[in-house]
């Protein structure tokens, strides 16, 4: 089962940035210039965390949030932007 995560991070160096944005692009939504929403589940956000550790540098910083179900209908936004896909559930 998946769960929504938002990811935030605050990176000095700009080819350390792209490769976090790079990596996280390929399993969430980009809602801010540094925040991803993405939904994962429990062996993904693993490999996922690990493959960001290599990334950082001290001083540099990755946030993770968990969103459930009540937080996730809370979230106010304003001006631009939508809120991340569900992906909801299939029956087979």
């Amino acid at each position: 089962m998946s769960r929504l995560w938002m990811v935030a991070y605050d990176i000095e160096d700009d080819r350390s940035r792209r490769r976090v944005h790079d990596l996280l692009k390929d399993y969430g939504e980009r809602v801010q210039y540094s925040v991803f929403e993405c939904w994962l589940k429990d062996e993904t956000q693993a490999e996922l965390r690990k493959r960001l550790v290599a990334e950082v540098e001290e001083g540099d910083s990755i946030r993770w949030y968990p969103l459930c179900v009540w937080c996730r209908g809370e979230v106010v936004w304003q001006g631009r932007g939508t809120p991340a896909d569900d992906p909801g559930f299939y029956l087979l």
